[in-house]
C-alpha cells in the first residue's frame, strides 16, 4: 500500500507540473489549454487516490497494532 500511494503521489506532481507546463507555455506565445485541463483534472484524481491509498495503509498499521496488544 506505501508503494501505491507513493505511486499516486508522484503521478500528482507529475500531473500539476503538466498544467504548469501549459500555462508556462504562455510567456512564449505557445500555450496549452488542454494540458492546463488535463494536469488539474488528473492532479486531482490522482491526490485524492493517494490520499484514500494513506487512509487505508493507516487502518492497516492501526489493525496490526490491536492485533499486537491483544496477544
Amino acid at each position: 500500500m506505501r508503494l501505491l500511494t507513493l505511486l499516486f503521489s508522484v503521478m500528482t506532481v507529475a500531473s500539476f507540473g503538466r498544467a504548469l507546463a501549459g500555462f508556462g507555455g504562455f510567456l512564449f506565445g505557445k500555450g496549452r489549454i488542454d494540458y492546463i485541463v488535463q494536469g488539474l483534472a488528473l492532479g486531482c484524481v490522482c491526490t485524492v487516490a493517494a490520499f484514500w491509498a494513506w487512509r487505508r495503509y493507516l487502518r492497516e498499521i492501526d489493525a496490526e497494532a490491536k492485533k499486537d496488544l491483544q496477544d
